[in-house]
């Protein structure tokens, strides 16, 4: 399943999540699972719907359902945050970016924001990049967030440690935006018709 799927079906979902068909099912004969009916009577389930359904309910959150549509990018450097936020703006408008100071903030933030995607710097005080891909990826609630890291000095032995902690890429500074939006899955605004 792709994250440009806007219905799925009640197989797919159990098959998904890990649950039995008829619990599904109940979740949807029980309007706890918002869905339509094919004219062939076949249930279909918003994808929105069922990330909110999931969410709502403790449950974790598959990464092929999430597609991205909130950036929160990561950096203890103002100017970085600033410069990467309107780099990616002028390549992707329909993008909601977020900026945090530093990965305590960021935690703070994801709380509220909620994004599905993090571009965390590599070094900053405190708690540093690789730490707060551990953070991430060990909380049923952020697990299923994308987690690009970014550093001026990236090293092998760097890039092992994010990649470990469950960033799906490292990239360098200055940012590739093309590097970034194919890390991202995400298209250009020309994609988008702007």
């Amino acid at each position: 399943m792709t994250t440009t799927t806007n219905y799925v079906s009640s197989h797919a979902i159990a098959k998904l999540i890990g649950a039995s068909p008829s619990a599904v099912l109940n979740w949807i004969d029980g309007g706890l699972l918002p869905c339509y009916r094919t004219p062939g009577g076949h249930r279909r389930v918003r994808t929105g719907a069922l990330i909110q359904f999931l969410r709502e309910n403790e449950m974790p959150v598959p990464r092929s359902l999430v597609g991205v549509s909130r950036l929160l990018v990561v950096d203890d450097d103002k100017g970085v945050l600033r410069s990467v936020k309107r780099l990616i703006k002028k390549r992707v408008p329909a993008l909601t970016v977020e900026t945090s100071e530093g990965a305590m903030d960021a935690l703070l933030k994801i709380g509220i924001f909620r994004p599905d995607a993090v571009l965390v710097d590599a070094y900053m005080p405190g708690m540093n990049g690789v730490e707060l891909c551990e953070k991430l990826r060990s909380n049923t609630e952020t697990e299923h967030m994308t987690v690009v890291a970014l550093s001026g000095k990236v090293t092998r032995k760097l890039e092992e440690q994010l990649l470990t902690a469950g960033a799906v890429a490292v990239l360098g500074k200055p940012l590739d935006s093309q590097k970034l939006l194919g890390a991202l899955g995400l298209q250009t605004a020309a994609s988008f018709g702007q």
